[in-house]
């Protein structure tokens, strides 16, 4: 499943990631990886993939990559609903067991060929039987494991109470929002790590069943997941010692979180899943591949279609040349040109220790008229859209003497979240990124036709004109 990336010579320095398509779902539902390799005699960064026809089968895919020998205990999730199971990865890691998705109503025979490869004596099924049914649990026994135990509330609240209490006495737990998944699976492999339990609650108020866990246990440290808009400061304010952990974005938080428990991280191994779509349901491979990254203490980065830049930073910046970058899921959720990408910003960092991808850098400005400047850069101007002529955006794109391309932008107020896309003349995406205030991105475009759009969060969508990249 592994591809050896050698180090390269180039002067190009990526720090967007370009992606290679958009077409078709964007569910977890995708083809089974497959793999190439090349190896070099120089130090190589190694790409991998774990991935199965579906969400299911991913799970199991990830449970043989991490659990070759064998797994005492399993936790079987629901994996097509995330409200019970989001909670499960620390109860996955103190268990050393693989999170393992099902359908509701029925194990699958791979699940079953699975389980019995591994060779559990012991399930806990999470959630109540509207999430995995009695006939789950009926399988799981009559395939010889022994012990099974149900951990379901009455709702998504009580049953993470009811997985924090398999965890014993805890000083520190983390509290996320059980409105959405991602800042739950943001903080999963870390949470599990640290024998963290995951509470869920409400935006505005904190359910009993929670209160009163937290309420008798001796916490003396809780990290609320996530923004004001998801957790408001009154619930922050009536937890111990809370601190809070989150960004503007999901990918934001994510970014936060890593950098927030850094030195507990080991970057031997990435791991990079899908944390966003249409659906509301892009859970899957994050939450099954959480176990597998707080088995090896490894980041898990949250993506959708494309890698936040600042993200790719931050993980380049900590890689090493035995790093191996893992996709979880098939190439529709997470396309190859996303750990390619970052290796690729790793190999071009590394072999120009002094890289000076920006010779004129995009100037700034603050609330009150960062608008009025016009960004600048060497190379054939492509586009260039001055901000007097809009709502206060700037946009300059260059095709540089390297080939690279780079895109430099800036609103007139500096805390405004810009974002720019573009697409090739077949309408399919082509790249995606957003930086706060400014940016100022290179990246590799094929030759052909390019229009987009780009906008900051207080501003209607501007169109980007048509240009040619030679």
């Amino acid at each position: 499943m592994k591809k050896i990336v050698s180090k390269v010579i180039t002067p190009l320095f990526v720090l967007g990631i370009a992606v290679s398509g958009f077409g078709g779902s964007v569910s977890a539902e995708t083809a089974s990886s497959t793999s190439a390799a090349n190896t070099d005699a120089d130090a190589a960064v190694t790409e991998d993939r774990i991935s199965g026809n579906n969400r299911i089968e991913t799970s199991l895919k990830i449970s043989g990559n991490g659990w070759e020998n064998g797994a005492d205990t399993v936790v079987i999730a629901q994996g097509y609903g995330y409200a019970d199971a989001l909670c499960a990865a620390p109860l996955a890691k103190k268990n050393n067991a693989p999170i393992i998705l099902s359908s509701k109503d029925s194990l699958s025979g791979s699940t079953i060929d699975e389980l019995k490869r591994l060779k559990a004596k012991n399930a806990f099924v999470i959630g109540g039987t509207g999430s995995l049914s009695d006939d789950v649990t009926a399988q799981l026994k009559n395939i010889g494991i022994s012990n099974v135990e149900r951990l379901g509330g009455a709702d998504r609240y009580e049953t993470s109470v009811k997985i924090a209490q398999k965890l014993g006495s805890v000083s520190s737990v983390v509290v996320t929002s059980g409105g959405g998944y991602a800042d739950s699976l943001s903080i999963a492999p870390i949470a599990a790590s640290k024998g963290m339990p995951i509470l869920l609650t409400r935006s505005n108020s904190m359910p009993d069943v929670v209160e009163n866990y937290i309420k008798g246990q001796s916490v003396s440290k809780t990290y609320v997941v996530g923004g004001t808009a998801v957790i408001k400061d009154d619930v922050k304010n009536s937890l111990p010692n809370a601190e809070r952990i989150g960004g503007a974005t999901r990918f934001d938080t994510n970014l936060d979180i890593l950098q927030n428990f850094k030195s507990d991280l080991n970057f031997d191994n990435v791991y990079v899943a899908e944390g966003d779509g249409p659906n509301g349901n892009e859970f899957a491979d994050a939450l099954s591949g959480a176990a597998l990254a707080a088995q090896k203490s490894a980041p898990l980065v949250l993506i959708y279609k494309t890698m936040n830049s600042n993200s790719a930073n931050f993980i380049v910046s900590n890689m090493s040349q035995k790093t191996v970058v893992t996709a979880l899921g098939g190439t529709m959720v997470v396309p190859d040109t996303v750990v390619s990408g970052v290796v690729k910003q790793y190999n071009n960092k590394n072999s120009n220790p002094n890289p000076n991808p920006n010779p004129n850098p995009i100037h700034q400005g603050g609330s009150s008229g960062g608008g009025n400047t016009t960004p600048t850069q060497q190379g054939d101007k492509l586009v260039s859209i001055d901000g007097k002529s809009n709502e206060g955006i700037n946009l300059t794109i260059t095709e540089n003497t390297n080939k690279s391309i780079t895109i430099q932008a800036n609103s007139k107020n500096n805390t405004d979240y810009v974002t720019i896309t573009l697409y090739d003349e077949d309408g399919n995406l082509k790249y995606i990124d957003q930086t706060t205030g400014s940016m100022n991105l290179n990246t590799i475009l094929d030759a052909g036709k390019y229009k987009g759009v780009i906008k900051a969060s207080n501003t209607d969508k501007i169109n980007i004109p048509e240009f040619q990249v030679k």
